[in-house]
């Protein structure tokens, strides 16, 4: 049967790794064979730069493996996407992609173009990573913000990248807003979620409305801040991850979060105090 293989490019990873995963796939590191195949085959035939297959991928790098039953790729696509962006989220740093997959039997072998590789920082794929990754295998992400955050990697531009990070955030906190009352929603809700004093607060508040003026801006008159919003972004990328992860691994819907933050301005408390979840991953700005 012909070997699906998947090379997740800009990956490392500290021991050998394999992991089963639905669909019949699985996630390896530190096989010989997977590496093999995708040298031999996908260096001399990568439209990109040749170069960047020995820059984004090595024998420590992640692979994706699976028996295929025909010698092309249809409806994986979806699958395969998927888990790129589960990956990518489960990382505070580092950025990964799959944007080839090699299909081989014997001597026969296709390669198969999904998109083009991402840049980033290198992903490193550790204990602490695998854990969330796993955690987040066969659940459900807030879908908008999920697609959101996935695409703001693929941006180039800051401003596009603050533009998807503000929609998904958006549907995370404000889905009720009306014209008018956004930024008063965004600010209250996002400060009391990740503030647990009132001088964090104030400050989360701050950032929030000049963010939000940012994207106001970037919107309505196409203006252009170029590197200066580098730090911003990274704390938007931040604020987004931590929401979709929270919200994802204690279960709960948009909505009840909702419902919990109105209550927490009521009566003052944290979020951590009050609701005591398993998992919550702070901000600090």
């Amino acid at each position: 049967m012909p070997l699906l293989i998947a090379p997740v490019f800009n990956t490392t990873t500290t021991e050998p790794i394999r992991i089963e995963l639905p669909n019949s796939y699985h996630l390896v590191s530190g096989a010989e064979k997977p590496y093999e195949i995708a040298s031999r085959f996908l260096r001399n035939e990568m439209d990109e730069n040749k170069r960047l297959f020995d820059q984004r991928v090595d024998p420590s790098s992640l692979f994706l493996v699976a028996e295929h039953a025909e010698m092309r790729v249809t409806d994986d696509r979806i699958w395969i996407e998927e888990i790129e962006n589960k990956l990518n989220i489960a990382a505070l740093e580092g950025t990964c992609s799959i944007p080839y997959v090699i299909t081989a039997n014997g001597n026969m072998y296709g390669i198969t173009y999904l998109k083009r590789s991402l840049d980033g920082g290198k992903y490193t794929f550790d204990h602490s990573v695998k854990n969330v990754f796993l955690s987040l295998i066969e659940r459900k992400l807030p879908s908008l913000a999920f697609r959101r955050y996935s695409l703001s990697l693929e941006k180039k531009s800051y401003e596009d990248q603050l533009l998807d990070l503000w929609i998904g955030l958006e549907s995370l906190f404000v889905p009720d807003g009306k014209k008018g009352e956004i930024t008063y929603k965004l600010r209250v809700r996002m400060a009391y979620y990740f503030g647990d004093s009132y001088k964090q607060r104030e400050k989360i508040a701050q950032f929030i409305k000049k963010s939000y003026n940012h994207r106001s801006e970037i919107v309505h008159s196409g203006k252009v801040f170029g590197d200066s919003l580098v730090d911003e972004v990274n704390v938007l990328r931040l604020m987004a991850r931590a929401t979709i992860l929270n919200t994802a691994m204690e279960g709960i819907t948009l909505q009840d979060m909702r419902v919990r933050l109105d209550q927490l301005i009521m009566t003052g408390e944290s979020y951590i105090d009050h609701f005591s979840p398993s998992f919550f991953e702070r901000i600090i700005l």
